[in-house]
Formats: structure tokens, C-alpha cells, sequence
């Protein structure tokens, strides 16, 4: 059987309708040798522009997942729930503003992927269209649990994590301290593949969080390498942007995005 060719593949995700951070990611990602590029979903929500996002992904990534976003968008998501929660908004909106074409290809993607040696997922791989949130370490186990490669990858919760199995089936965390200050310069933080297994959060390209930076993951084959690449993030650009597009935001985000700029 023919051994898969070593590549570099870049590992992104939630890039939430902001096509100038996909944009700077990407040219990042390619300045830094990337030759696979793998989305782990939503490209709609919370942001300014969810057509030129999605079309962005369409044009530049080989592997697409779905996303809740995006699936609350394509209306894959039952109406009701979308109806009651105030972050499907936008999603709801950017409904409209996407073609017929764009709305059939959300609905076809895959909710997970697996290639060398490594998989990806949006939420957790425990139930994929449940869209649960990994954040401790009883989830992480249930996850490796599900899975059998070495090597996980997730979005969804806009934080970027490393966690790591030990040899006694125990799971730690991984380099808390490098994910809990923003990036005021582009940085990677950096690890090599050991005996264990290993679950990367690749954090968000357009709508960071706690993190109050870009991130995204790449992982080289070849050299066994995992980067969470960090990159710094124009909180007031952004939020000019929303407002001035008048944009239906929740109270709670609202609360977030006035807080960077403080």
C-alpha cells in the first residue's frame, strides 16, 4: 500500500463572516508553506459579510466541514430552536443574501475528516450534529474515546487548547499559559508529536474571544509537527464594520466586542 505523501496542512475554522481575517490567515498560512488547506466549519455568523466568506472558503480550502453556523444558515437546524437563539440571527439574515448554489452546497457538507493520520471536526466528535463544546478534560477523553488517530483537531468554541493523553489514559492541558494573552505580532506556538495522543482546538480566524487574537493550526506531517499559529486581531476595525452595517448583534456579543476595544 502506497504511504500517504508528508504535507503541510493548515487547520482552520470559525471564521464567522469576517473575509479580511480569512483573508490574512490564508496569506499567512501560504507564506509558511502550507499546501492543504482543511475548513473545520462556520463561515457564517456573528460577522460582517457571510457571501464573501463562504466564497473565500470555497475558492481556497481542499476539505470543508459544517458548521452549526453554517448549518442554522443553510436551515438544516430545526426552525424553532433557530427562532429562539439570538446568535442564529445573522445566520438567519445571510440566508438570503447567498444563492441558491451556496445554500446546496452547505447542505452536502461533511460533518467530519480524516486523512493522515489525523481528524477534524467542528464541535466534538462524539455527536457532530449536537454541536457540544469541548472544554474539559472528561470531554477530550470522550473524544479520543470515539476516535482511534493520533492526532484531533476542533473549532467551535473560539479558544484555541492543547490536550494531551498521558500514558496512564489521564488527559492534561497543554501550553494554557501561551493561549492567555492576546498576539501583538504574529507567533506559533509550537510542539512536537510525542507517544501520546493529542486534541488541538485550532481556536478562530474571524471572531476570537478570550483569546483577543486570529488563530488557526497547522500540522506538518513530515516533521511531526503541530503550530497553533497566532495572529493579531483589529477588534476596532471590526466592530466599526458591524456598526456600521447595522447588523441585528445579540446583547451578550455586543458586551464582548465593546470590551476589546476598552
Amino acid at each position: 500500500m502506497e504511504l500517504p505523501k508528508p504535507m503541510k496542512y493548515a487547520i482552520m475554522s470559525d471564521a464567522h463572516a469576517n473575509p479580511l481575517a480569512l483573508e490574512t490567515a490564508l496569506a499567512d498560512a501560504r507564506s509558511l508553506g502550507c499546501e492543504k488547506l482543511v475548513f473545520a466549519g462556520d463561515m457564517t455568523g456573528y460577522g460582517y459579510d457571510a457571501k464573501a466568506t463562504l466564497g473565500l472558503v470555497r475558492e481556497n480550502f481542499d476539505v470543508v466541514l459544517l458548521g452549526n453556523h453554517d448549518s442554522a444558515c443553510a436551515g438544516l437546524e430545526p426552525a424553532r430552536e433557530v427562532a429562539m437563539l439570538s446568535s442564529y440571527a445573522l445566520d438567519v439574515e445571510a440566508r438570503d443574501k447567498l444563492s441558491s448554489a451556496d445554500l446546496e452546497w452547505l447542505r452536502e457538507l461533511p460533518l467530519t475528516h480524516a486523512e493522515g493520520g489525523f481528524a477534524v471536526v467542528h464541535g466534538d466528535f462524539t455527536k457532530p450534529k449536537a454541536w457540544e463544546y469541548i472544554y474539559s478534560a472528561e470531554a477530550v477523553e470522550r473524544n479520543f474515546g470515539k476516535r482511534r488517530e493520533r492526532l484531533m483537531f476542533c473549532g467551535h468554541t473560539h479558544h484555541a487548547m492543547v490536550w494531551e493523553e498521558t500514558g496512564k489514559g489521564a488527559v492534561r492541558e497543554q501550553l494554557a499559559d501561551r493561549f492567555a494573552r492576546p498576539a501583538l505580532k504574529p507567533e506559533s506556538v509550537s510542539f512536537k508529536l510525542a507517544k501520546s495522543r493529542y486534541l488541538v482546538n485550532c481556536g478562530s480566524v474571524g471572531y476570537p474571544r478570550t483569546d483577543l487574537c486570529s488563530s488557526y493550526a497547522i500540522f506538518d506531517s513530515s516533521s511531526k509537527e503541530v503550530c497553533v499559529r497566532r495572529l493579531p486581531f483589529d477588534f476596532k476595525s471590526y466592530i466599526t464594520e458591524m456598526l456600521k452595517r447595522d447588523l441585528p448583534l445579540p446583547n451578550w456579543l455586543i458586551e464582548i466586542l465593546l470590551a476589546a476595544t476598552r
